[in-house]
């Protein structure tokens, strides 16, 4: 590419981010919570759905475990990890999690570290450190069109198939979701957890 092209390639960059920085001043953040319809999904892609959670649970639990200095040279394309079991014996565990769950656990994790060293110098006492976890209920979902999407109002097939449904990643079928006509028309939607 010759110098007249980059520049060109620059300009529309340059334009192209001062159009999104201008439609994201004018809009404000909604949150709505929805109801997923897990009865469209068969045994398999059920388990394999809860199986995400129970999966995030034990590599939460593995990373709590871990020292300061395996923290944070921790891969994230690691996927043989160990976790004690309901007796405290240690487990060999196989992750079978899509990738970009890994990185969002461990990215979590990182944030609530974070945030306890900050209060800890905030206020000058001791506070503790994090504390394993029983459940996980919450995985983040943060690269729409990647590890998610929603077909919503008049998204779907011409006959009116897989309306009102999120895909997640890793599972074939679209699941229904009860509560979409909370969105308003023309939402820029982004799902941020599970």
């Amino acid at each position: 590419m010759n110098d007249f092209g980059r520049k060109a390639k620059n300009m529309v960059i340059r334009e192209r981010g001062r159009e999104t920085r201008l439609r994201h001043a004018s809009m404000r953040p909604l949150v709505v919570e929805m109801k997923l319809d897990l009865k469209c999904l068969n045994k398999a892609e059920q388990n394999k759905l809860f199986l995400y959670f129970t999966e995030c649970r034990w590599l939460c639990n593995h990373l709590i475990a871990l020292d300061t200095e395996t923290f944070k040279s921790f891969d994230t394309k690691t996927r043989d990890i160990t976790s004690l079991d309901k007796d405290g014996n240690t487990v060999n565990r196989n992750l079978t999690i899509p990738a970009k769950f890994i990185q969002s656990v461990y990215s979590s994790l990182k944030r609530d570290m974070a945030s306890l060293a900050a209060k800890r110098n905030k206020t000058g006492k001791k506070n503790g450190k994090l504390k394993f976890r029983s459940s996980y209920d919450s995985i983040d979902l943060n690269q729409y069109r990647d590890t998610h999407w929603i077909c919503y109002g008049s998204d779907g097939n011409k006959n009116g198939k897989y309306k009102n449904t999120v895909h997640i990643a890793g599972i074939k079928r679209p699941i229904r979701v009860f509560g979409m006509e909370q969105i308003p028309y023309g939402a820029d939607m982004q799902m941020q957890s599970l």
